[in-house]
């Protein structure tokens, strides 16, 4: 079976957060970002902090689904989920 080189990672983000950073513990991937949930910031400092802690671009990451709710589908390219949550659980 060929490798797939992107993967959809489920998250739930905290906006308004004192901190930004990208948690993974026990399988559940919380991001917390200090921006407030208005007019997509919050969602976009998501995928920047997230693209920070997998060591990618930020254009190799992106919503898949829930743009508006706390719980989001992101869209991660050149990565496969478990190499994804590998770096992700350093």
């Amino acid at each position: 079976m060929p490798q797939r080189d992107f993967c959809n990672l489920e998250a739930f983000v905290s906006p308004r957060a004192s901190r930004s950073g990208v948690l993974y513990n026990h399988g559940i991937i919380k991001i917390r970002v200090n921006e407030a949930p208005v007019n997509g910031r919050a969602t976009e400092a998501a995928c920047k902090e997230l693209a920070k802690a997998l060591g990618i671009k930020r254009s190799q990451v992106s919503t898949s689904a829930g743009s508006k709710a706390r719980t989001k589908r992101f869209h991660v390219e050149g990565l496969s989920e478990l190499e994804a949550l590998s770096r992700l659980g350093r």
